[in-house]
């Protein structure tokens, strides 16, 4: 869809916020200077690191500055759906959070110019970044709040160029010239020309805030073994445990939401009833501001992170049917946007942000797992494959250049190692990590074709012996009944034999077909794979796919 398509869409769904596209003159002198300035001086390769896009629209400026964590910050949901699936979505609505927790290395943001001013004055204010880029009017200059937030962080601005949306090469045209400004908030110094940098910001913005919503005091205490953190993960546990019954009535995300912004209603009350008290009184008590801010900020990331992992909990049934080092990936994004507001806007961003990527994850790992298992003896042509394969094309552990090909249900494959039998070899037998990881895989896989395997033992906790074949079972959806999904057999040599149910087989190769897009239907499968229209009818898409529901049933009153 071209941009003014995308922008008749937006307007007829009424989510045009201002969408101007920047243009790639802008994004090659953002990208130009982060180099200079955060690159290893001693190579030339593009730096990678983490960014926000705060109005990220389709997610191509992030896409275009950044290898590293992409997040983003987008009100349209047209627009999110558009986003590459490496970019997290982090809030909706950037006047309902707060960017304090959300430590990332570079901010750039292109935002609306109706209200350039307030949108540009919050981020400075509130981001936890070494660098912020702005595209904004060449009057920013003159908006004394921004002026205040800058000095208040004590941040260094430059403008780095100075361009036209009113030009050809600009996706959407209008009469605005803006500057693209770099704001430096970390400490830094120059050395015989040479720029060194410091993690550290010259001032925090956590401090900036309690500073402008609380009274200040005079006197300096030792807070130095101060941890209120726990305190306030068990009163707020406590909440989620006594409120199990609003959680069922009002869907678990709006109950959540509401126990967290009571919980935080009455810790920041609290926090303002104590400034309210006479600066002399708590001078006597040795209470100061740099122990109010530092108890404050611990029992706000304590919060958080409560209300975080109890949501992560209910995700449950969508991370276990993920493979290992996907389910790891995606794990590690949801633990670093611990740090985001709980509010409703930014669980459904982020729960989009999962159900999206792990649709692509499903399919994905499926490709991956048969590619795996993929050796000599384990393929079988298609029938129109012609190719022929010459004995050495498979030696030294290469696979040939095959057209199209499926398993066979009788897999062995060579593993460095298959048994573990302990550094002086007289311990009993434990299956290699690697070798578990695959059979795990296989059964997470299976899971998502239609064969309940989420109550088998890990592959890893299981007796293995050599030569002695362990069975891994799935459950019959329909009828109840337990069969063998698979039997493995692992043998000294470093062998691993597999015996798959044919059904599931089938069922493996059909979708693995499918997304390579050698088979386009149902029927092309049949006659390919030598199987029954029936079955491939009944393989064919039948891989896991999350929709919308999934996302809703979090939302939903629970039964």
């Amino acid at each position: 869809m071209s941009t003014l398509a995308l922008v008749s869409a937006l307007k007829d769904h009424s989510e045009d916020f201002e969408f101007y596209p920047t243009t790639n003159e802008m994004l090659s002198a953002v990208r130009k200077d982060i180099q200079a300035i955060l690159s290893d001086p001693f190579s030339d390769k593009y730096p990678i690191f983490s960014a926000l896009d705060v109005g990220a629209g389709d997610g191509r400026a992030l896409m275009r500055l950044t290898d590293g964590d992409r997040y983003a910050i987008e009100k349209s949901l047209m627009l999110v759906e558009r986003q590459d699936r490496s970019i997290v979505t982090v809030g909706t609505d950037l006047f309902a959070q707060v960017l304090l927790d959300l430590r990332c290395d570079v901010i750039f943001s292109n935002p609306p110019y109706s209200h350039f001013g307030a949108w540009s004055e919050k981020i400075v204010r509130e981001a936890n970044a070494k660098l912020i880029y702005l595209i904004i009017p060449v009057r920013w200059q003159n908006d004394k709040s921004l002026q205040s937030a800058i000095e208040s962080r004590k941040a260094e601005t430059e403008v780095l160029a100075q361009f036209s949306f009113d030009t050809p090469d600009a996706d959407r045209r209008a009469r605005t010239v803006v500057d693209v400004v770099r704001i430096r908030l970390d400490k830094h110094s120059h050395n015989r020309g040479r720029s060194y940098r410091s993690n550290e910001l010259r001032v925090d913005p956590f401090d900036l805030w309690f500073e402008q919503h609380f009274a200040p005091q005079s006197t300096v205490a030792d807070c130095s073994n101060l941890d209120p953190k726990a305190t306030i993960e068990a009163r707020a546990k406590k909440r989620i445990s006594t409120g199990r019954e609003l959680i069922t009535s009002r869907g678990l995300v709006q109950a959540l939401s509401d126990f967290y912004q009571n919980d935080l209603s009455d810790l920041v009350g609290d926090y303002e009833r104590i400034c309210g008290l006479d600066p002399v009184l708590l001078g006597e008590l040795g209470v100061s501001t740099e122990a109010l801010a530092k108890g404050l900020k611990l029992k706000i990331e304590g919060l958080k992170h409560v209300y975080w992992r109890e949501l992560f909990e209910n995700f449950r049934p969508v991370t276990s049917r993920l493979a290992t080092k996907t389910r790891q990936r995606v794990m590690d994004k949801l633990q670093a946007s611990m740090s985001i507001d709980f509010t409703p806007d930014n669980v459904h961003a982020l729960c989009a942000w999962l159900i999206k990527n792990c649709n692509q994850y499903f399919d994905d790992q499926l490709i991956e797992l048969v590619e795996r298992m993929t050796k000599k003896a384990n393929v079988i042509n298609y029938k129109s494959n012609v190719k022929t394969f010459a004995e050495e094309g498979w030696r030294y552990g290469r696979t040939p250049e095959i057209e199209r090909f499926k398993l066979d249900h009788r897999i062995i494959l060579e593993c460095w190692k298959a048994l573990d039998y302990g550094y002086f070899g007289d311990q009993s037998p434990t299956l290699d990590s690697t070798v578990a990881d695959l059979l795990n895989d296989l059964m997470t896989v299976a899971n998502n074709l239609g064969f309940e395997t989420r109550h088998e033992s890990p592959a890893g906790r299981r007796a293995w012996e050599a030569g002695q074949k362990v069975l891994f079972h799935f459950t019959d959806r329909k009828t109840g009944q337990r069969a063998v999904a698979f039997e493995a057999k692992a043998h000294k040599k470093g062998t691993l034999h597999l015996k798959v149910n044919q059904r599931l087989m089938c069922r493996l190769n059909v979708e693995f077909g499918r997304l390579k897009g050698w088979v386009r239907n149902a029927q092309e499968a049949a006659d390919e794979m030598d199987i029954s229209v029936t079955q491939a009818q009944a393989a064919f898409h039948s891989n896991l796919r999350l929709g919308n529901d999934a996302l809703l049933a979090l939302a939903a009153p629970l039964p």
